[in-house]
């Protein structure tokens, strides 16, 4: 992996420098010559190949990236210092900076010295040729292909159980495949094992955290998001990630596969600490339930990642020691119920990810303008937290921020000027009111945008700017009190960029919009609280890309017949979730509809008698999920007997709560709903 360490730390330093320009004013001819040391063993790289058994080899990547680290911590403690110093104190630290990068320089001329070496040794056994590459490449490409197709069955793992020198011959395949592997994947794969076992991560926030973490490689004419984006689905297509389609409705999630988590996980660097917490000092990246303890020795850590996982009340004024976390590019804090963000986080100036999600914050600290370097701000469902100090102004390189406001459920108020942050990509949970809509207009870079209390004295505006949104793939519009029947004003000259991939609704619909219909690039798609009188699948089924669909108490209708789904009707649809209290009866659904359908859900249909006639054709459907269950309903899909049953036959797992099983549950004031039960 010290190719990957060589390569990103190249892309990391070129970006800094170009960052911080005044920083590093007069050192340009020493950075050029330590930049142009490390491209060089980078170069090194492509030449030799994989020599991963080379004990060499080995021991020249361990001194490598050794190096790499310490000037890695030079170099972001020259800036922290350079940021707290002026005047003639700042030229005093340019000539120390200067003296270590001369020592770094001197260093890197004996890696150099060593690589080649190596180079030359390879070379005069035979193993650098140009013949010889190309012959050890097709080789190495059939040899993992063959051991790819020995890969034991279940039956001969539970056999070998307890024998470990057959459990460590299983997983050969696995690492000749991984192997295989261009650095940047190698390096994602690794960085999805720093999470617990069977720990979904969404897809959106590791796309965010690899970028904060700089192990995204750069191309030319991507946008970096779109290149993680890629690396993920590469993965996932070669089986190293397993996927969870968000069927819930909870989004996209990933996880490692557990023969590739079995050896990775011994070969990065990250903590988990245990009773004791016994740390390596070179962790880079650690997760933790206890913060407190951790803020003990962080000063000896000094890691450029940490993870709080699991609740914890945080009120006091020092539950982190920012000195030892000065170095941090990501905090991630999600759900762990903090009261309070202490003002030193300013210091943290190398931060790129801020993750706050699901906290007891009310107001972020102004020194969070401090945050030069911050890409990615997650204050979701944060306490009472309503507004952003003006001091968010000043993250001129934001790209993702992601709001939603806990408490009387509206959009958060942004400062005036929020038109300015022109890196931003993301913008959710913005309220419509006061001038937002001309500050909108500003971004026309967004790629994806969630407005809240949408009504009739800010539609016009607000809908103007969102369509000079050219490349806009995710769209969420929330009507002002929606869950108080609110109307969500659709203007009939308004229509979302064609591009869009994914749109939100969420309140009462007079009717289906004109342009709906015509979105032929959407994904995903949710209509919420919409009470329509007409069926809206007159429209929708024709959608050739739709894939998820949620009609949450989105049609009032009290009967679907054939002309809910036609035969050949949403060709791609695979998720498609249905709430309502008025629908009784689903009469027929052709076949050939739904040809792609793998999970059904049924939430709050409690006067549904009957699973609609045809269902059993549907043969693609993998979950049906009935929430709650009639009683009525379920003696007549019970397999012995049950009238309805065959409709379900074939469907391989059924997800369901009875019906006096919520009854009973609630009366007794139980605080929360019971478990789903699989049949």
């Amino acid at each position: 992996m010290a190719e990957a360490t060589v390569k990103f730390f190249i892309q990391r330093l070129e970006s800094l420098l170009l960052r911080e320009t005044e920083t590093f004013a007069g050192l340009e001819d020493q950075m050029k010559m330590v930049k142009g040391s490390i491209k060089e063993i980078g170069c090194f790289y492509v030449d030799r190949g994989n020599d991963e058994g080379d004990a060499a080899f080995s021991t020249w990547e361990t001194e490598l990236k050794s190096l790499l680290e310490d000037l890695d911590d030079h170099v972001d403690e020259f800036v922290i210092q350079m940021d707290q110093q002026q005047g003639s104190d700042r030229s005093g630290l340019t000539e120390c900076f200067r003296t270590e990068l001369l020592n770094v320089e001197s260093r890197l001329a004996k890696t150099t010295h060593k690589m080649r070496e190596l180079n030359n040794s390879s070379t005069t056994a035979g193993g650098m040729g140009e013949k010889s590459d190309n012959k050890d490449q097709s080789h190495g490409e059939e040899e993992v292909q063959t051991e790819l197709d020995s890969i034991p069955s279940e039956a001969e793992k539970e056999e070998n159980e307890g024998d470990q020198t057959s459990v460590e011959s299983s997983s050969v395949p696995f690492r000749l495949k991984y192997n295989s592997l261009p650095y940047y994947l190698k390096s994602c794969l690794m960085y999805c094992c720093i999470f617990p076992e069977n720990y979904g991560i969404a897809k959106g926030r590791l796309i965010r955290l690899l970028i904060a973490e700089g192990l995204t490689q750069e191309k030319a004419g991507l946008i970096v998001e779109d290149v993680a984006e890629e690396n993920i689905n590469d993965l996932v297509s070669q089986g190293m990630l397993l996927v969870d389609d968000g069927f819930r409705d909870s989004g996209t999630k990933v996880t490692v596969s557990s023969p590739y988590r079995v050896f990775l996980r011994e070969s990065y660097i990250t903590a988990y600490p245990d009773s004791d917490f016994s740390i390596q000092r070179k962790a880079r990246r650690i997760l933790t339930p206890d913060m407190k303890k951790v803020a003990e020795i962080l000063n000896n850590t000094q890691p450029r990642s940490l993870f709080l996982f699991g609740e914890q009340e945080l009120s006091g004024e020092n539950w982190l020691n920012f000195k030892g976390a000065k170095f941090l590019r990501v905090l991630d804090l999600e759900d762990a119920k903090i009261r309070r963000l202490p003002d030193e986080v300013g210091d943290l100036i190398h931060l790129a990810y801020l993750g706050l999600k699901n906290n007891d914050i009310n107001e972020l600290p102004d020194r969070v303008g401090n945050l030069r370097a911050l890409q990615s701000l997650d204050i979701r469902w944060c306490g009472d937290l309503t507004e952003l100090p003006t001091e968010i102004l000043k993250l001129v390189r934001l790209r993702h921020l992601k709001m939603f406001k806990s408490r009387n459920v509206s959009g958060m108020n942004l400062p005036e000027g929020i038109g300015k942050l022109g890196s931003l990509l993301t913008l959710t949970g913005v309220h419509a009111g006061g001038e937002i809509a001309g500050e909108l207009r500003k971004l026309t870079q967004l790629r994806r945008l969630g407005v809240m209390d949408v009504a009739e004295e800010n539609a016009d505006e607000l809908y103007s700017a969102i369509m000079v949104m050219q490349g806009l793939l995710s769209l969420s519009l929330e009507a002002k009190h929606t869950f108080d029947q609110g109307h969500l004003v659709l203007r009939d000259l308004f229509s979302p960029p064609p591009i869009l991939r994914k749109l939100r609704l969420e309140g009462h619909l007079e009717k289906i919009p004109n342009w709906l219909g015509s979105m032929e690039n959407l994904t995903k798609l949710r209509l919420g609280s919409s009470h329509l009188s007409e069926n809206p699948t007159s429209v929708l089924q024709v959608l050739p890309n739709l894939e998820k669909l949620n009609l949450w108490h989105a049609y009032d209708g009290r009967q679907f017949g054939k002309d809910f789904c036609k035969a050949g009707g949403f060709p791609k649809l695979e998720v498609l979730i249905i709430a309502s209290r008025v629908l009784e009866e689903w009469t027929e659904l052709e076949e050939g509809a739904l040809p792609r359908l793998k999970y059904l859900h049924f939430h709050s249909c409690l006067s549904l008698r009957k699973l609609p006639e045809g269902l059993q054709f549907v043969t693609t459907v993998e979950e049906l999920v009935l929430l709650p269950l009639l009683d009525e309903h379920e003696e007549r899909l019970k397999p012995d007997g049950g009238v309805e049953n065959y409709k379900i036959r074939n469907i391989p797992k059924i997800t369901f709560i009875p019906e006096s099983v919520v009854a009973s549950r609630f009366n007794e004031n139980y605080s929360t709903p019971p478990k789903p039960s699989n049949r």
